[in-house]
């Protein structure tokens, strides 16, 4: 226990690092209260299933569109200033959602929403790798990634519970507030970590990355940790419901006990990614995450598909506090943002391509065949890293 203490007194040791993890938390509580609430807040103006669908890809597109744009303006204009300026259009747009009358006011609000997190997501977590020094970035990252889970649990909660107490609209008002509040935060306590340089435009990719090959393993491996959980997400409770016959009640369980998996996880597997190297940590992941999600489709009662599904949690939240340490690495400070911004896009595409596939293959070929498409595509993303990227320690590290 005292280990584990002095593992993450650098929580308090760097300065800013609780303010920007407060940040993402606020940012992904409006993403995880938006989750239960929006369909039911676009049924009542009269959508239909296409239309709840458009609505969730919308986020995810936007999303991607944004994150690379925003990884150049954080090098160029300094990260505190996206930041701030994500988490105030997150502050409009949930108080807009709460006044909203027509099914056009949902899907503008929707992309809008999207491309706000693409900005202060990768942003956010690219101004963490300036702050802490590589040899607790691991840690960090695992802290700061922890925050994502956080969000996506509370915020359904706290969403709930608002709108049976009051009403649909209110759990918008109470985050636009919480949004303003992180913003002002931001504004006010934390010192910006990128000096500005004016740079020559240039459309090459040159000087992106100190080593570009690893660059390009790092992004697919992200696409792949995506994929397979855009990909599996969806599916998991039709299969659940179908093919085991389980009620609402035990899927519901398995997203609880999964989540609880991978929120445990990430903090212990970043410090070990300090301790033994990135790229071990993200193939054990990679190798839990495969195994288990094809063993999922051999589940024959509950017990099975909870303890298989809990597995494969813990390997994909191994993954990303590494992955966010081992990119923020290929780069110099200078070019942070924009190599951040590319993998986050990486990652994003991810989202969108899973989703896709695996509600194809599942009707079209089997129900089984989306957990062996993953499996495949996570070993996939070992090959990948282990062929393409090289870790090394950063040139340019910040004062410790």
């Amino acid at each position: 226990m005292l280990q584990v203490v002095r593992d993450f007194a650098f929580l308090f040791k760097y300065r800013n690092f609780l303010e920007l993890c407060f940040a993402v938390l606020v940012s992904m509580i409006g993403f995880g209260l938006i989750i239960p609430l929006l369909p039911i807040y676009g049924r009542e103006m009269g959508a239909s299933g296409v239309y709840l669908g458009l609505l969730t890809s919308l986020f995810g597109i936007t999303r991607t569109i944004t994150s690379f744009p925003g990884g150049v303006l954080a090098d160029r204009v300094g990260r505190k200033k996206l930041i701030v300026a994500g988490l105030f259009i997150y502050t409009v747009v949930m108080f807009l959602f709460g006044l909203s009358t027509e099914l056009w006011h949902l899907l503008v609000l929707r992309a809008c929403q999207g491309a706000a997190s693409g900005i202060v997501w990768p942003v956010a977590a690219t101004m963490v790798a300036d702050i802490v020094p590589s040899k607790d970035r691991g840690k960090a990252m695992g802290v700061f990634s922890m925050m994502w889970d956080s969000g996506i649990a509370i915020g359904p909660v706290l969403g709930g519970l608002l709108s049976a107490a009051f009403s649909i609209a209110v759990p918008f008002f109470v985050c636009s507030v919480l949004s303003l509040v992180s913003a002002l935060l931001i504004l006010n306590r934390v010192k910006e970590t990128h000096l500005t340089t004016q740079e020559p435009k240039s459309p090459s990719m040159e000087g992106f990355s100190l080593n570009q090959l690893s660059l390009i393993g790092v992004c697919i491996t992200g696409f792949v940790v995506s994929f397979a959980m855009g990909l599996v997400q969806p599916i998991l409770p039709l299969f659940g419901n179908e093919a085991l016959g389980l009620d609402e009640a035990s899927v519901g369980l398995i997203f609880g006990a999964m989540g609880v998996a991978r929120f445990i996880i990430k903090p212990p597997s970043g410090a070990l990614a300090d301790n033994i190297g990135r790229k071990r940590v993200i193939t054990m992941g990679l190798a839990l995450n495969g195994v288990f999600t094809v063993a999922i489709s051999a589940s024959r009662n509950f017990l099975d598909i909870l303890g298989f599904s809990v597995a494969r949690s813990l390997g994909m939240g191994m993954t990303m506090p590494s992955m966010n340490a081992l990119v923020t690495s290929l780069t110099t400070t200078e070019k942070r943002g924009k190599v951040m911004g590319i993998f986050s896009t990486s990652r994003n595409l991810g989202l969108v391509v899973g989703p896709l596939l695996g509600g194809v293959t599942f009707d079209a070929v089997s129900v089984q065949t989306p957990f062996y498409i993953c499996g495949a595509v996570a070993f996939l993303g070992i090959i990948a890293l282990m062929l393409l990227v090289e870790e090394k320690k950063d040139l340019h590290e910040p004062p410790g």
